[in-house]
């Protein structure tokens, strides 16, 4: 089973200071966890600010995406589930496997 450490981290498209993570689940759904200044996430002094890959230990809560459930997007009207924790992360990862 697939859980928070399996993420592979990029930087996000956004540019410096956001990080993107993707994990593909064996049941096709794909979960995108963001981290940066102004999005949905805290970092341990509580705010969201700028953040790199080597630092992602200093973040607390990610915003976090799936794609390819069409529940989900129904219930959620295709928004993002905010402020959710590692192990918040690791329970959508295995309600979505």
């Amino acid at each position: 089973m697939k859980k928070f450490e399996d993420i592979e981290w990029k930087k996000h498209q956004l540019g410096p200071g956001f990080v993107q993570g993707l994990l593909m689940l064996d049941s096709g759904i794909e979960l995108s966890i963001v981290a940066g200044s102004g999005m949905h996430c805290s970092s341990k002094d509580g705010v969201a600010k700028p953040v790199d890959i080597l630092k992602l230990d200093e973040i607390l809560s990610f915003e976090v995406c799936v794609f390819g459930d069409p529940d989900f997007e129904t219930e959620m009207d295709d928004e993002v589930l905010g402020w959710q924790s590692r192990e918040e992360i690791n329970e959508l990862i295995i309600k979505h496997s």
